[in-house]
């Protein structure tokens, strides 16, 4: 049984959907533009978890993101201790190398809308394989940036979440 009957004018709707679909997609799936992380950031104690970690007393991210790089100068002071590091990756999904805690790291960068995730894995001091997954997001307004990480080793893993707010320049 025929629900309707295909006729010229059924035709020429059809034919005109099917032209106006893709115009009509161009406008409605341009991704927004990535955002830019660039910044001075000031972890805020209270909203940042470290389970499984000493949480530290200060860390503050200096990003600079310009084209496809994006490098992080870290300071962190736990107690007594500050430690700082630097490290860039490649927003294109290259792969970067750095030194983290005296072990080389290999990364890669994808984007997942508007967060950045970033993918290291190192060996660690007893020759382990550490997986770290990093997720950057920004608040809507610009002027909190999140950074969760998901730690994994042979031995177990945990979750780190890092909130920080853009200082004021």
């Amino acid at each position: 049984m025929r629900l309707f009957a295909w006729t010229p004018s059924l035709a020429a709707l059809a034919v005109c959907m099917a032209l106006a679909a893709p115009a009509v997609t161009a406008q409605t799936d341009t991704a927004p533009a990535h955002p830019n992380f660039s910044g001075r950031w000031r972890m805020v104690k209270d909203k940042s978890e470290f389970p499984h970690a000493t949480q530290p007393d200060m860390i503050i991210r200096v990003i600079d993101q310009r084209g496809s790089t994006l490098n992080i100068h870290t300071i962190q002071t736990t107690g007594t201790v500050t430690k700082t590091a630097d490290v860039s990756y490649f927003l294109d999904g290259s792969t970067s190398t750095n030194t983290l805690n005296n072990h080389e790291a290999t990364s890669k960068t994808f984007w997942d809308g508007p967060a950045l995730n970033i993918r290291t894995t190192l060996k660690i001091t007893n020759g382990e394989d550490e997986l770290v997954e990093d997720r950057y997001e920004l608040s809507d307004d610009g002027n909190t940036l999140t950074t969760t990480s998901h730690v994994s080793t042979p031995k177990g893993g945990t979750i780190l979440k890092l909130v920080c707010e853009k200082e004021k320049t």
